[in-house]
């Protein structure tokens, strides 16, 4: 059983305005803002991971809005009024002394639920809130990064409410066109439009509402046929590709009926299960300061939000997950379907949220991401075939879910500049192609905490041969070794030659493989990696007052382009620096002497310094970042904007990580426990390692280490 209990729960007593004040809860693949308005009304915005558009934006799903009344009372906000996320039971319970509610996403079906309890003449409304009525063009503002400059419309197409009879809602939205046969053919890979499917055409997303005692009083309302001390209602999602609003509704249907209802004891009592297992996988409980306490509740509250986005069919989007809400600033006045940078991938953001699960356990939510990139292997090795003439694949720091550039960075016709295919007309990310060695990199670790050999087989080693052999081909030899250029290092630095972030992936992913057992890898692989570890540099460096520190590149030209340290890479992603690998003094130097300490949003001091052993700097970190709520919403969890969009993922899943590096490193066959611990802080822990081992614990100043 978890240790949690209530003590990290999120309590209101008072409602809130608009989406700014809501809640999260999901499932996984279908997440919700839930808020309670000052008039009683229970509202929330529904999201799933699936749901995208026909420009390939990820679209909120729907909102709905559910009114309880006794005769003219409303049941809330009344007296004693509270609503409390229950963590420990994935669910949001609304309080008065009129009655109450439960609003839950169940983690073992595609449904959403609420029930409530209130006076003997308890009534409810339900109804479908569809804001997407007409088709609406969207303004250039609105298109960054997705198709700013576009030569032709782009907008977002209406939805569709649908008739599915007497006693439910439907609606949905319904791709008749896609912008992914243009995506192709603007950037030369027009050959994939004859073999891959066109993953938004048809593409066919909504909802069918249901409930006990209710008929449809209006095409888009539910209501109470009769009073009744219960109400309860049932949203059951679903996303396919089907040929017409009719065909997806005859399947949402059938589903709809199969979904157990709200009032079902079974499912709700399987439903806490699962949450309950999940909050037993691991924990990390600090206490001992005021500061400590609220490291404690953001760990937790942070990765709530990870597990409520995290099991769908494609990766947490960094700039706000599945939990956008409407925007309202100066100058701009934006609805929940908006997200600052727009629907792509950027991966240096896209994997801090997966660091932080390797520890916690939470092993499933990786699957997504390790497949867009599987996914997107064949387009990756066409456009390198195409454009480099060699076998291989490399990965784009910024892309569409099927692997190809978005519009704006690619460039359009025009703006190019007579620029090679696989190259983009985007500086930032124009030779910023090493995502593709820290996905690796990623994927052997989690080989080394989960021990899945078909993940090995039919994930991690495919995507590394590919991108080691892009490596191995693209670049020709200096002295023997092989001399990355031209080049760029992140987006901090556009012209350098060997910049470390390659150097260093290239470096981790031979090691891993290379410890693997002879058994598992081919012989003619083994002679190939052995060979270009042979070839690879050392990790750059410069000297600073007689001392030697990582340096960025070996050959850098003209100014910095960003504010990154990328010279710490060499510490994390990568790990060839730290308390466990050694030469931790190189890094401890590089990293007081870095250039940028903001600390916010993407940035990795707090998971650098931990694992060099900074305990002080690890705590700054961690502390700062779990104390510093958005200013534009209500949830003590929804960080940002920053740099990105709220709430933040990389802000709160980077403190994770850090916090995690705080209590428990591995390298190799190596584990040390709380490396970077303050010990004016008292920690309870339960972490994973590698070898599908558990690590448990608790230290406290007054008694010092037990477990």
């Amino acid at each position: 059983m978890s240790n949690m209990s209530s003590r990290h729960d999120v309590s209101w007593l008072t409602p809130s305005a608009d989406s700014a004040g809501s809640m999260p809860l999901g499932n996984g693949d279908i997440a919700l803002n839930a808020w309670i308005e000052p008039s009683g009304d229970l509202l929330f915005y529904v999201a799933k991971t699936d749901a995208w558009g026909e420009f390939g934006q990820l679209y909120k799903v729907g909102r709905v809005r559910i009114s309880l009344s006794a005769g003219d009372v409303r049941l809330f906000p009344g007296a004693d009024f509270r609503w409390t996320l229950r963590l420990e039971q994935g669910a949001i319970v609304v309080q008065s002394d009129r009655g109450e509610a439960r609003l839950w996403v169940d983690a073992n079906h595609p449904a959403i639920h609420l029930s409530a309890q209130g006076p003997a003449g308890l009534t409810g409304r339900v109804k479908v809130e569809i804001w997407r009525t007409v088709r609406r063009d969207l303004p250039e503002k609105e298109r960054h990064a997705l198709h700013g400059g576009s030569p032709y419309p782009v907008y977002h197409d209406a939805d569709h409410l649908l008739d599915a009879g007497g006693d439910a809602l439907a609606w949905c939205h319904h791709n008749l066109t896609s912008s992914w046969p243009k995506n192709l053919a603007m950037q030369g890979l027009d050959t994939l439009i004859r073999d891959e499917g066109d993953p938004l055409i048809h593409r066919t997303f909504g909802g069918v509402i249901r409930g006990r005692n209710l008929v449809k009083t209006a095409a888009d309302t539910l209501a109470s046929a009769h009073p009744d001390p219960v109400f309860s209602c049932s949203v059951s999602l679903l996303t396919e590709r089907s040929e017409t609003p009719g065909d997806w509704l005859a399947a949402a249907s059938r589903l709809a009926r199969g979904t157990p209802a709200a009032g079902d004891e079974s499912a709700w009592n399987a439903h806490v299960g699962w949450w309950r297992g999940f909050w037993d996988r691991s924990r990390i409980e600090v206490d001992g300061s005021e500061a400590a306490r609220k490291v404690s509740s953001g760990y937790a509250l942070q990765r709530f939000i990870n597990a409520c986005a995290g099991r769908g069919e494609f990766p947490i989007k960094f700039n706000g997950s599945l939990f956008t809400a409407d925007w309202h600033a100066p100058d701009e006045d934006y609805n929940a379907d908006y997200r600052r940078w727009g629907p792509g991938y950027w991966h240096q953001n896209t994997r801090l949220p997966y660091w932080s699960m390797l520890h916690a356990g939470d092993f499933e939510m990786m699957r997504p991401y390790f497949e867009m990139y599987r996914k997107g292997l064949p387009l990756a090795r066409e456009r390198c075939r195409k454009f480099c003439g060699h076998d291989g694949a490399f990965f784009l720091e910024t892309m569409y879910f099927w692997g190809a550039y978005l519009e704006e960075n690619y460039g359009w016709s025009g703006q190019r500049d007579g620029l090679p295919g696989h190259l983009s007309q985007n500086h930032y990310i124009r030779y910023h192609n090493s995502s593709g060695l820290e996905v690796v990199h990623h994927a052997l670790t989690y080989y080394r905490f989960t021990g899945d050999e078909g993940f090995l087989r039919q994930t991690a080693l495919p995507l590394a041969e590919a991108v080691l052999d892009y490596y191995d081909l693209h670049y020709k030899r200096s002295g023997g070794l092989l001399h990355i250029a031209p080049a760029q290092c992140i987006e901090q630095w556009w012209d350098v030659e060997n910049p470390l972030p390659e150097i260093a992936g290239i470096t981790a992913c031979l090691n891993g493989l290379l410890a693997l057992p002879d058994t598992i890898l081919p012989a003619a692989r083994l002679q190939q990696w052995r060979r270009l570890r042979s070839e690879i540099l050392p990790l750059p460096s410069r000297t600073l007052e007689d001392q030697p520190l990582f340096a960025a590149a070996d050959i850098i030209r003209g100014g910095p382009c960003n504010c990154e340290n990328p010279e710490l890479y060499a510490v994390f992603p990568y790990h060839l620096c730290g308390v466990l690998p050694g030469d931790a003094d190189r890094g401890i130097r590089t990293f007081q002497r870095r250039t940028y300490t903001h600390d916010d949003g993407w940035a990795q001091d707090g998971i650098q310094a931990a694992l060099l052993g900074l305990t002080e700097d690890a705590r700054k970190s961690v502390v700062r970042r779990f104390s510093t709520p958005s200013p534009h919403a209500r949830f003590p969890a929804f960080w940002g904007p920053n740099a990105d969009w709220v709430p933040d993922q990389d802000h709160g899943s980077t403190a994770m990580h850090a916090l995690q590096m705080m209590v428990l490193q591995t390298s190799g066959g190596a584990l040390r426990t709380l490396p970077a611990w303050p010990r004016d802080w008292d920690v309870d822990f339960k972490l994973h390692a590698p070898g599908n081992s558990v690590v448990e614990g608790k230290f406290s100043e007054r008694k010092g280490p037990q477990g």
